[in-house]
């Protein structure tokens, strides 16, 4: 029997990709033959001749597919194709989100919904993985996984002699076959290079914009992205726009996976074959020939968070018993609250877990399979190109946490990467890779109304404030050089305390002084009489009728941005008590199906793009 099926993976950070390999590897063991395909890849007119097709795909912007899937998204979306295109193909959907954003895996919802209009077959119920999960998307992935073996093994039986009690003791092949050069007998320099989808932009300014004694540090970054315009194609930016920084591990955690693992920096791996070009593909991240110590610096992720598949494979790799036990304990069904307690709350990284597990012997090409790369952090532009042309500037705020019940102090990876970026410090490294930070930039759904006469509603308290000091930037650039006439624009800004982290007031300041903005509103929370909290969405009701017209009368816009936890939440519902309060007085206070006539109101303002939320 032809035991095949193909998987089609859209991403754009990686993990898509990640999820659909494991994936193939596991349909493998089953004696299932997928052919795995970066959608990017991927001849659109196959479609209706695939028999069994699986997509994986997360969700980007304001519930969009993933770039790379915009061509076979468009192409589905012909109304002319007929509703029998896909009769012959049974297909399964499995979407990697995060809940606390309001398009969830929209993009998988919609996948799902468009392929069944087309005649085609759902193999099993969509998945859809929640990185908000206290185990993250594993917990989803796995079970929905499990469900679409089942499915598939009910079309192909595994044949008579298969022992599915193998599959749980079974070490499958690595990814990879790495050639490495261990003595480096001619003494070849290696050099490290920056992957080709980055450009390199240059450290121009790193400072502090919190005062030094609070309890947040908050930096203002600037890029020098002139050389960058020299690159075919050349960089360009617009307001609104998000670029994506590629950060490296500190070089003494690098040393100390390195000799945690008894390496040796200086090896070069001169080359990185998949063993199975159909389930598997080259990494995009890496030049070759690459030295052990700069793969480890540039694109292991040995900071970041173990998955249960982690544990699962390390189990093979340790001598002590007890360890291997508490490895396959981790990785069971009835070890997973376990696994949450050690792994997620505790928020260990992969060295954490290699120190705890000292008889680990892990043969080199295995690191490839345990250890995902490095990913690419987004971050909101906060400049203009028509005011700063040949530099990018961001706000970021420096991920600092405690750990639970070690009480270690840590620093996210991205952070570290800010703090130690400094100009007069080349940290020892003799790449001289300091200076430059790789960055490519991507739209985002977030830009300023087409009429700049269109007036607009500005909510970004914190670091959130980025996009909206961008969009300042284009209107004071368009009233001061091209005499536009601008609509108003109502800023809401919030932080802690007036004196410590009320960054770039100067500058929103006289923004509203030379009427670039029509009102700045700041909720500072921890500054309220009686130790009353203040925040944003006071200020915006108490604003209500200024809004209401805003976007009824005036059809003007409102942006959200900022930390995806309460505060887009408590915003959209302060709008919506102001859209209900304002439309009971146009009914005359007539209560009948109220809630329905808001939600569609709102829904209307999403539908032609008035409300908008870049959140994080």
């Amino acid at each position: 029997m032809n035991k095949r099926c193909t998987i089609i993976y859209a991403t754009e950070s990686g993990t898509s990709q990640e999820v659909a390999e494991k994936l193939s590897r596991d349909l493998v063991t089953y004696e299932i033959k997928p052919k795995l395909i970066d959608v990017s890849n991927y001849n659109k007119l196959d479609l209706p001749m695939e028999k069994i097709v699986i997509f994986v795909l997360s969700t980007t912007g304001h519930g969009e597919v993933p770039d790379p899937m915009k061509p076979l998204w468009n192409f589905l979306l012909i109304k002319s194709l007929p509703s029998n295109s896909l009769s012959n193909t049974k297909f399964a959907i499995l979407g990697l989100g995060d809940s606390s954003y309001t398009t969830y895996n929209f993009a998988a919802k919609k996948l799902y919904q468009r392929l069944q209009s087309l005649g085609g077959i759902p193999l099993l119920r969509r998945g859809d993985a929640d990185d908000q999960h206290d185990l993250g998307i594993d917990y989803e992935v796995e079970k929905w996984s499990q469900e679409l073996i089942s499915k598939l093994l009910s079309i192909f039986p595994l044949s008579s002699n298969f022992n599915i009690d193998n599959i749980k003791n079974q070490l499958n092949k690595s990814k990879y076959n790495i050639k490495i050069d261990k003595i480096n007998q001619d003494n070849k320099e290696v050099k490290y290079e920056i992957p080709t989808q980055f450009y390199k932009s240059k450290l121009k300014v790193n400072k502090r914009i919190t005062v030094r004694e609070w309890e947040q540090d908050v930096r203002h970054i600037e890029l020098d992205i002139s050389e960058c315009k020299e690159n075919i194609p050349p960089i360009k930016y617009q307001s609104g726009d998000v670029a994506y920084v590629l950060p490296s591990n500190p070089i003494k955690k690098v040393n100390e996976f390195i000799e945690l693992l008894g390496l040796h920096s200086n090896w070069i791996i001169e080359s990185i074959e998949p063993i199975d070009k159909e389930i598997t593909q080259s990494p995009t991240l890496i030049k070759l020939p690459i030295t052990v110590y700069d793969l480890v610096r540039y694109y292991f992720d040995i900071l970041g968070s173990p998955r249960r598949y982690f544990f699962q494979l390390l189990s093979h790799f340790v001598n002590n018993p007890m360890e291997k036990e508490r490895l396959e304990f981790f990785s069971s069904t009835e070890g997973q609250d376990d696994l949450r307690t050690y792994n997620q709350k505790e928020k260990r990284n992969f060295i954490d877990v290699l120190k705890e597990f000292p008889s680990i012997e892990i043969p080199f090409e295995y690191l490839f399979d345990l250890i995902p790369p490095i990913k690419p952090r987004p971050f909101s532009i906060s400049s203009s190109s028509l005011l700063n042309p040949n530099t990018i500037h961001l706000t970021v705020g420096i991920n600092t946490y405690t750990t639970p019940f070690r009480r270690l102090f840590r620093t996210g990876l991205c952070s570290q990467y800010f703090t130690f970026l400094n100009l007069n410090d080349n940290e020892n490294d003799n790449n001289n890779n300091n200076y430059i930070v790789p960055i490519f930039i991507k739209e985002s759904g977030a830009k300023l109304p087409k009429s700049n006469e269109t007036p607009i509603i500005m909510v970004g308290p914190g670091t959130g404030c980025a996009i909206f000091r961008s969009f300042m930037q284009e209107r004071l650039y368009l009233k001061n050089n091209e005499e536009e006439k601008l609509g108003d624009a109502l800023f809401y800004f919030g932080c802690r305390s007036e004196s410590k982290d009320y960054y770039y007031r100067d500058e929103f300041e006289s923004n509203l002084e030379n009427g670039i903005i029509s009102k700045l509103s700041v909720a500072f929370s921890r500054d309220g009489k009686d130790g009353k909290k203040v925040y944003v969405q006071q200020y915006i009701e108490n604003d209500s009728d200024l809004i209401w017209d805003i976007i009824n009368n005036r059809n003007g816009y409102f942006y959200i941005s900022g930390s995806s936890g309460r505060m887009p939440k408590d915003v959209k519902q302060s709008l919506l008590i102001i859209i209900k309060s304002n439309l009971l007085k146009i009914q005359n206070n007539n209560q009948d199906n109220i809630d329905e006539i808001v939600n569609n109101y709102f829904e209307k303002l999403e539908v032609e793009k008035r409300y908008i939320t870049e959140t994080w």
